[in-house]
């Protein structure tokens, strides 16, 4: 009995220690840093990026180095919220009310509440550090979006240039138009609107081509009867054409001057032929012919 209870507890102990040895299977952020930090850096450089000057264009433009080119896009995507949004006002603050903001007099005092009550988020996803903040345009509101990775420099670089670099570094930047819930139903509207409306032309489109079909076949069968005829005509026409005509008495006796054995000869076989037909002998013999007196 004893036995079976310390068994027991040791599988217990070893169910408990297996367990614990377990992870949940998902990737972890596995840089330092602090909310307060990666917002302030999220504010800095989202002004650096509205603000770049035509050579740093260039310069992003003509390096290969892939962090270039996410900065480049960055900066795109900063250019086209100032286009369909307008010029940069402010930053939305957490009570609901605006900020402007002017960084070139803006001074520590302003930044700090500025950055303790920015509406934003700070959330993990897998390796990465998404942040999120509410800016003000002139036209709307516009949801700066900022991914952070590890940053394999900061390893190094303090230990061989003695320099300290951050943990992190931008992985991804988009720049994005806040709906407000009213301006979502009305998109969302519009959607459905379009959609529907897009469904039912094309159904109306199509219940107009089979209506059609009842017409285009009686064009097709008048078609095909007209063709029909035709054909029998052209028919008809050869036959006619491929028969003889039937060589007359008279057309004989008009198509070229006979003398009075000829004539006695073509009679005498119409003669012959009738009696034929009639039941009659075919030994019909003419003696003379003698024209009537009338």
């Amino acid at each position: 009995m004893k036995m079976k209870k310390i068994v027991l507890m040791f599988s217990m102990i070893a169910v408990l220690f297996t367990m614990t040895g377990c992870s949940d299977g998902q990737e972890h952020v596995d840089f330092e840093y602090s909310e307060t930090s990666i917002i302030s850096d999220t504010i800095l450089q989202s002004y650096e990026l509205q603000n770049v000057n035509d050579a740093y264009r260039a310069l992003l433009a003509n390096s290969e180095e892939e962090d270039a080119e996410i900065l480049l896009t960055a900066v795109n995507n900063f250019d086209t919220a100032v286009d369909e949004c307008g010029t940069f006002v402010g930053y939305r603050l957490t009570d609901g009310t605006d900020m402007k903001v002017d960084f070139n007099t803006m001074d520590n005092e302003t930044y700090n509440v500025l950055l303790a009550n920015v509406e934003s988020t700070v959330e993990e996803n897998g390796n990465t550090v998404v942040v999120n903040v509410t800016a003000i345009h002139e036209k709307c509101d516009v949801i700066y979006t900022f991914v952070y990775e590890r940053n394999p420099e900061a390893d190094y670089m303090y230990q061989l240039y003695q320099q300290q670099v951050s943990n992190y570094k931008i992985k991804e930047v988009t720049v994005a138009q806040d709906y407000s819930l009213a301006e979502k139903m009305e998109k969302a509207a519009y959607n459905t609107l379009m959609g529907m409306g897009t469904v039912f032309i094309v159904l109306i489109f199509i219940s107009v081509i089979i209506a059609q079909f009842e017409k285009l076949n009686k064009i097709s069968t008048a078609f095909s009867a007209w063709w029909d005829n035709l054909k029998n005509k052209k028919t008809a026409e050869e036959a006619v054409e491929d028969v003889a005509t039937p060589v007359t008495v008279a057309s004989v006796a008009a198509s070229a001057p006979m003398d009075d054995s000829q004539l006695v000869a073509v009679i005498t076989a119409a003669v012959v032929a009738a009696s034929t037909a009639n039941g009659g002998t075919d030994k019909l013999i003419v003696r003379s012919i003698r024209k009537a007196k009338r």
